[in-house]
């Protein structure tokens, strides 16, 4: 049994008729005789009688009538739901970022996305970059924007653009106004930290590590969870510290707080485009992956945030 043939039975038995019922299978009435008799043969049974009111359905034709309807109605709405899926349309996609880009970037890149896909369904997933990994290693998410690699092979890593991490400081700090620092001065006052596993902390510590700076040697009085708490801790005036440029615009701008320069110090990092190797993505996702690459400066650093 297939679904050719339940269809092609489906329109006989209801006219009661070879010839409309071909018609309205599109096929010819010698192909819808072969069907139902191949239909016949799997089921093992007679499913219509032929009278002289036409093709009747004999009573496990009626069985076979009532639930053929239904199988018939179930494949048209898969294969709605499949057209609407693959057009992009009333699909759901579930979408990781790592704590800048989640916070920062994500809510921009789905309004670019909602031009092309305007009633697609995204739910975000937050993590640092390493958590976002193993979201989609799981299949939790199937596509995300992290701030640092991670070493799986399951994962395929696309850079999408850079973001600037600077050293800054609340209107409180003695720091404030201060154009350029020295190392060295990285000691002398306490500093609020991202915690481990965090890619904005992971960018501070290779570039101190590449210019010959212990980053062991800073007076670190807080670890933090997210940017949102180390730029609160800023501004109250409890440390400075290293923050992403897209965490801290609207910040800057009002003079709430002021960005240090410290000597022989350039801290920039790659944001990622990160999904499952070796699996096709879906049109949700890779209209996702478009919608970023448009909106974010493929090579330079972002300076400032696409306006929403």
């Amino acid at each position: 049994m297939n679904f050719k043939q339940l269809e092609v039975f489906v329109a006989v038995a209801e006219s009661r008729s070879f010839s409309k019922g071909a018609d309205a299978a599109c096929i010819s009435q010698s192909t819808a005789s072969q069907h139902i008799a191949a239909l016949e043969e799997s089921c093992g049974v007679r499913l219509l009688d032929r009278t002289g009111k036409g093709a009747v359905p004999t009573e496990a034709g009626k069985l076979l009538l009532q639930h053929g309807r239904k199988l018939l109605a179930v494949m048209k709405k898969t294969e709605s739901a499949m057209a609407r899926f693959v057009g992009g349309h009333e699909a759901e996609l579930a979408v990781g970022g790592s704590t800048i880009p989640c916070t920062y970037l994500l809510p921009r890149i789905i309004r670019q996305l909602m031009v092309s896909a305007p009633t697609l369904v995204v739910r975000t997933r937050q993590g640092d970059s390493r958590e976002v990994a193993q979201l989609l290693v799981r299949e939790e998410v199937e596509v995300a924007v992290v701030g640092s690699l991670t070493d799986n092979d399951a994962l395929t890593f696309e850079p999408l653009t850079k973001d600037s991490i600077r050293l800054v400081v609340g209107r409180q700090h003695p720091w404030y106004g201060v154009d350029r620092l020295t190392l060295d001065d990285l000691q002398t006052e306490p500093l609020v930290l991202r915690e481990e596993g965090s890619g904005t902390g992971r960018a501070v510590q290779v570039a101190l590590h590449e210019v010959g700076f212990d980053p062991g040697r800073m007076r670190v009085r807080a670890w933090m969870g997210s940017s949102e708490a180390v730029k609160q801790a800023v501004m109250l005036g409890i440390g400075a510290s290293f923050l992403s440029d897209l965490s801290v615009l609207s910040e800057l701008e009002r003079g709430e707080l002021s960005v240090v320069e410290i000597s022989g110090v350039a801290i920039e990092r790659m944001l990622y485009l990160a999904h499952r190797r070796g699996r096709d993505l879906s049109p949700a996702a890779k209209a996702f992956c478009a919608a970023a690459r448009e909106l974010l400066p493929p090579t330079g650093v972002v300076t400032t945030l696409p306006p929403l």
